[in-house]
């Protein structure tokens, strides 16, 4: 039976603690803070208050003046400034969306017939991102 050397376990030991040590990125936000900030970028669909179009992103403000961008998949006809309303369809999670979150989305007022469009969340923007936005793409 071989014996292994009390050096080579402390080594070994030190390199998978550090593993689980967290990742720093250079803006000095760590790995872990990052995972909890997108974990809470999420909004109550029924919290939506306002919304902008332009193709192929739509802005959201909810109820806590939180600004939300999703994307539309592929051409969504409806999906345009003459937008009127808009409603998540079905209502799942307790009808909560965060990022990476897909979801079908009716729109009113459209030229054509209604028919659903397949939306995904992005991300919920910040405070310099809402201010970059033109003020008719700010919802």
């Amino acid at each position: 039976m071989s014996r292994v050397s009390p050096l080579l376990l402390l080594a070994a030991g030190a390199a998978a603690l550090s593993a689980c040590a967290p990742t720093t990125r250079s803006d000095g936000v760590s790995g872990d803070q990052t995972a909890s900030q997108t974990q809470r970028q999420c909004f109550y669909t029924d919290q939506v208050r306002n919304f902008r179009v332009k193709t192929p992103s739509l802005y959201l403000r909810t109820d806590n003046n939180k600004v939300f961008q999703l994307e539309a998949l592929g051409a969504c006809t409806d999906l345009d400034s003459s937008a009127m309303g808009i409603a998540f369809l079905p209502a799942t999670r307790l009808n909560r969306l965060c990022s990476g979150d897909w979801s079908d989305l009716a729109v009113a007022g459209g030229p054509s017939p209604q028919s659903p469009c397949r939306v995904r969340v992005v991300k919920q923007l910040t405070e310099a991102e809402i201010a970059a936005l033109p003020e008719r793409d700010r919802p």
